[in-house]
């Protein structure tokens, strides 16, 4: 079965029973991978803002069932496109949204405890008090105090991004697909290891996910074989605190976002 059949299928499976299953999602990746000049580390999140505005929302699902296949990979290929450069577009509320990331960080002492607000926006703007609350929630899910541009991210991301557009179709009873909603944890997981390690333990890391014994990395490392275990040793121990209470799927879908990342 083609990647266009494969999806004209998975959209009637969810329409009828809410399941889309992960060869359903690697077709739709495959259909889409070479549309806008997508880095590869950012196509699962385009793709998980993709599926919120055409697939989970009830019209233009059907917009889409209706069609035959070739109209069907044109338009989801076209749809795509404009996720990607509305995506791109969004330098202003980028930047809007930095500033008040920086300010909170400043005047943050401690993580939260309240959790992510409903909404970062008021009808002036970005609500200094819901970014500030936000800032504190990424603060406690990553266990340490973010920086100004992985707190942005990840904001961005949450309420900018994937915000359904105001023109969007009435939103879908179906729940949101839990292969894409792993890959977006994953995601943000790889990035939240990525970030605190130094030089040598990505590069380490990058060896080990490709399989290369670690005597060997260290050999081209130009360092010792302890020197080189206790990298590992410090790499396996911060992959254990992120890992504590996800399941083994997402663990798996880490390390496919790790190899991307890296």
């Amino acid at each position: 079965m083609g990647d266009v059949a494969r999806v004209h299928d998975a959209l009637r499976s969810y329409d009828s029973d809410g399941t889309f299953s992960e060869e359903d999602y690697l077709a739709l990746r495959r259909l889409v991978s070479n549309v806008g000049r997508v880095d590869a580390t950012l196509l699962d999140g385009f793709l998980g803002l993709f599926f919120e505005r055409h697939i989970y929302a009830d019209e233009r699902r059907a917009e889409l069932l209706a069609l035959s296949h070739a109209d069907l990979e044109r338009a989801v290929r076209h749809r795509f496109k404009q996720v990607v450069a509305g995506g791109q577009d969004s330098h202003q509320a980028w930047h809007a949204l930095s500033a008040h990331v920086r300010e909170a960080l400043d005047a943050l002492a401690a993580p939260g405890t309240s959790g992510y607000p409903a909404s970062l926006s008021t009808r002036q703007g970005f609500s200094a008090i819901a970014v500030e609350q936000a800032v504190a929630a990424v603060w406690s899910e990553l266990r340490r105090k973010p920086s100004a541009k992985e707190a942005t991210q990840e904001l961005f991301a949450r309420y900018v991004a994937g915000a359904l557009p105001a023109e969007s179709s009435q939103s879908s009873v179906r729940e949101f697909p839990a292969v894409i909603g792993a890959r977006l944890d994953a995601q943000r997981l790889a990035r939240g290891i990525i970030s605190v390690l130094s030089d040598d333990e990505k590069d380490l890391m990058r060896a080990q996910l490709d399989g290369q014994p670690i005597e060997t990395w260290a050999q081209g490392r130009g360092v010792s074989r302890a020197t080189a275990y206790r990298l590992l040793s410090r790499i396996k121990s911060l992959c254990r605190v992120e890992f504590d209470e996800r399941s083994n799927r997402t663990r798996l879908e880490v390390l496919d976002a790790l190899r991307l990342q890296l």
